[in-house]
């Protein structure tokens, strides 16, 4: 039986934000036994249930949550070579990063650029998780997932999955009745670098790195970038970067003539909010009652231990307005609120 703990259990201590209320019921699910287990006993409490990994990408209530809540412990990690490609499984507890770092000590490429994001797994296909010119979803394979009301235990193929923009179909109404407990990957174990972000462009000019060096070469990109989140409450990246129409971009470049953008395969241009934020907000580095744009990355939000959730929403709101004045740019939260 999966273990039930009483009410008023912190959430604070399972997030990065260092920030959230109790929850109703506490439980952790080390086996696909304890996740059935977990099922059945917010159905027979009558609760939703909330799935949190690590917690990474959450803002959680002052209030807490209204539900159980069931913590992702699921471990194992599985490599099968192929021809010129891996297929690799891990269990949606594992951290992403303990996997990234197994698969290029294996010299399969592909999670390199994705290297030091905190959080799961599991976490990683529902949000679509992206950095350096790579998302998850493009080495995704199929996500295995149990369903909450029935207990089905289904495997979804990578088109199944919808992958968007910091988006999936596990985002969706229907979505969110799966549970995701394993992710396969499938890499290449043949070099395949991914060099295209301006920074890993420059630096690799006139070489070809090897997957350890690109690797490194990320983790030391995102040390600039993002704070200690052990030191410092904070979800990384806090907002996505917004996609604009073009009129609406050519528009923006008479006010900001090198205002970034990047075509997306559906006509839209992408544009770094970070760059809005710091040049034309003035925003990087700004602190109100605790919470902060951070001074190397004004796109990530941080907060000063002891802050509260509410606290975190009214700066988000304060950055919206400013960038929404400026700009006519309506942002849309990365986090999640969980209440």
């Amino acid at each position: 039986m999966c273990p039930s703990y009483a009410c008023q259990i912190p959430l604070a201590p399972y997030t990065t934000f260092h920030i959230g209320g109790p929850a109703v019921y506490l439980m952790e699910a080390h086996t696909m036994e304890d996740v059935r287990s977990g099922v059945s006993e917010a159905h027979a409490a009558g609760l939703p249930l909330t799935i949190l990994g690590g917690g990474s990408n959450v803002l959680i209530a002052d209030e807490g949550m209204q539900g159980c809540v069931l913590i992702m412990r699921l471990k194992g990690v599985t490599m099968t070579p192929l021809s010129d490609t891996v297929r690799v499984t891990a269990a949606a507890g594992e951290l992403l990063d303990d996997v990234v770092a197994q698969t290029v000590l294996a010299g399969y490429w592909g999670l390199e650029n994705l290297s030091c994001i905190p959080g799961t797994v599991g976490a990683a296909p529902v949000q679509n998780v992206g950095a350096y010119g790579v998302e998850v979803g493009e080495l995704i394979e199929s996500v295995q997932a149990v369903h909450c009301d029935t207990g089905e235990v289904r495997t979804f193929t990578r088109s199944e999955c919808q992958f968007a923009y910091r988006d999936s179909f596990f985002k969706s109404e229907p979505g969110r009745a799966w549970i995701i407990t394993a992710v396969t990957f499938l890499l290449s174990a043949t070099p395949k670098p991914r060099l295209a972000y301006a920074a890993l462009a420059t630096q690799f000019a006139e070489i070809s790195p090897t997957i350890a060096v690109v690797r490194q070469a990320i983790s030391d990109i995102r040390s600039g970038k993002f704070p200690d989140w052990t030191q410092v409450g904070t979800a990384g990246s806090f907002f996505k970067n917004p996609l604009i129409t073009q009129a609406q971009y050519d528009a923006l470049c008479t006010q900001y003539n090198d205002l970034p953008g990047f075509a997306t395969d559906d006509g839209m241009v992408k544009v770094p909010l970070g760059w809005i934020l710091d040049k034309v907000c003035g925003l990087r580095g700004y602190t109100k009652n605790g919470i902060a744009c951070y001074e190397g990355q004004a796109l990530v939000l941080t907060a000063v231990r002891g802050s509260s959730a509410a606290a975190v929403s009214t700066f988000a709101d304060e950055v919206a307005e400013r960038v929404r004045e400026k700009t006519g740019i309506e942002i849309e939260w990365e986090v999640r609120r969980l209440s």
